[in-house]
């Protein structure tokens, strides 16, 4: 029997004191029925803050892709809440990966850059973070 795995995982990650940013990792190729599960838990996780101004970090090193219906969903998520973004940095493996990067920063107001090395890609967003609140 072989196992198929896909999905989106959303968590929260601390670093030192005050610094969290919220995370995503995407795995295997996305369908509808994922984006069915995870979009109501992140609308949930922001509900109840004024102005959110989110950190985000995605790991893609396991992705492989949408299908057409979830893409779809993926574009419809990013533009309702793409104002609530601040920074975004993408760890990656591919070239794909790296040329998704640059196009989000086309089609958001966020501060995008993509990484291969998850700690280089926290330190940016720790530095980004800090440059905000000063």
């Amino acid at each position: 029997m072989t196992l198929i795995k896909h999905g989106i995982s959303i968590g929260i990650e601390r670093y030192d004191d005050d610094d969290f940013f919220v995370t995503f990792k995407a795995v295997g190729t996305l369908t509808h029925q994922d984006y069915e599960v995870m979009v109501p838990l992140l609308e949930s996780a922001l509900e109840g803050v004024n102005d959110p101004e989110i950190f985000a970090l995605i790991d893609v090193t396991e992705f492989d892709g949408w299908e057409l219906q979830a893409a779809w969903d993926d574009l419809k998520l990013g533009v309702k809440h793409m104002r609530q973004f601040e920074r975004i940095a993408i760890v990656g493996k591919t070239t794909l990966h790296d040329v998704m990067a640059r196009l989000a920063n086309w089609f958001t107001p966020a501060k995008v850059k993509f990484f291969v090395d998850r700690v280089d890609a926290i330190t940016w967003l720790k530095a980004e973070l800090s440059q905000d609140s000063t």
